[in-house]
């Protein structure tokens, strides 16, 4: 049956299970679980290599939907099926492939709601770039402060003789 139980196929319960699971073993590691702290997370992760962050959420996303789709959605029949629904998840959608589980909706909604940001963002330099490019304009800027600096002192000695 059509979005019906089956053995084969993960279940919203066992996302959650999953979820839980590996919320908790964070816990224990001594990362913040708390919504802020798992927000915070995920934002040094996207900003530290928004490439990767986009590749481990597709790759990842278009597993975990094959998982939840494949014994109950005739158009998730394989991996590939998945990939392609996910990627499109992450930009303008394709009408063609629709959720039918739902941990297979649970996983949609999370894709579209995280994507078109990945993605906006997936060309962007790794922050480490940023941190180093911004600190060479501010050694630029700082050097034209303390000319400006030095210039000003010139002339207020030629003002005063």
């Amino acid at each position: 049956m059509a979005g019906g139980p089956t053995a084969g196929a993960l279940k919203a319960s066992d996302l959650g299970a999953l979820a839980a699971l590996a919320l908790g073993g964070a816990g224990q590691g001594g990362m913040d679980v708390s919504f802020t702290g798992l927000k915070r997370s995920l934002r040094e992760a996207v900003a530290g290599d928004p490439l990767d962050a986009l590749v481990v959420t597709v790759v990842g996303g278009a597993f975990l939907f094959y998982l939840a789709e494949k014994d109950d959605n005739p158009k998730c029949a394989t991996y590939w099926d998945a990939l392609v629904y996910v990627s499109t998840c992450l930009s303008v959608g394709y009408a063609d492939v629709f959720a039918r589980t739902d941990a297979g909706k649970a996983i949609a909604t999370a894709l579209m709601t995280i994507g078109p940001s990945l993605a906006a963002k997936a060309l962007d330099d790794p922050a480490r770039v940023r941190a180093e490019e911004s600190a060479k304009a501010l050694a630029v800027q700082q050097a034209m402060v303390d000319k400006l600096e030095a210039i000003l002192v010139e002339l207020r000695k030629g003002a005063h003789p």
